[in-house]
């Protein structure tokens, strides 16, 4: 069954920081930057600034569950939010997507992140996308973004199964890596 975002979903903005942010190792509050978002669906942790809010808007904090939709720049895709810490917020650069309550038991948001990165979704964003020179993705074209919704066991699978190949990519790097290593280990050894 086919369905759009909207139907299944809240679309949130990011934090409206003007300007650069700037790194505080005082702050309270962790920023997710499009840097830390990464094209297999994971946010990374240890890049991410600290800061203190600017401003009195109340910000929409990340929860685990939530998906980022990065939707200014070259490259729109989306990454799932989990064990981040508490005060965590994200740049106007995303956008963030919320579970509604009552597709909670009917939606798994690894299942919207992965089917957001996908081809079908990837073709609608270019088609879709405006600017010539930084793409932009409005809130109304991810509304109304095709999702296909599965049985619940079908997107568990489906999740289960990308996690199993960023884990084995993960574990080629390493082992690519090691080698790149071990080779200039015996250059250095040879040829000095």
């Amino acid at each position: 069954m086919f369905t759009t975002l909207y139907e299944v979903a809240d679309v949130l903005s990011g934090y409206p920081f003007r300007g650069a942010i700037t790194a505080e190792e005082q702050g309270d509050v962790h920023v997710v930057q499009v840097r830390d978002a990464k094209s297999t669906g994971q946010i990374s942790i240890n890049g991410m600034v600290k800061t203190t809010l600017p401003g009195k808007k109340n910000p929409n904090w990340l929860r685990s569950g939530d998906v980022l939709f990065i939707a200014k720049g070259v490259k729109h895709f989306s990454a799932l939010v989990d064990n981040l810490p508490s005060k965590t917020v994200c740049t106007p650069h995303f956008f963030m997507i919320r579970i509604k309550p009552e597709y909670q038991d009917k939606v798994k948001p690894e299942f919207i992140c992965w089917q957001l990165n996908q081809i079908p979704a990837q073709r609608y964003f270019s088609i879709t996308a405006e600017g010539s020179l930084h793409l932009i993705i409005r809130r109304q074209v991810l509304e109304n973004v095709p999702i296909k919704l599965l049985d619940i066991n079908e997107q568990k699978l489906i999740s289960n199964m990308h996690n199993c190949a960023i884990e084995k990519q993960t574990k080629l790097q390493q082992l690519i890596e090691c080698d790149k290593k071990e080779q200039d280990a015996i250059a250095l050894n040879l040829l000095n």
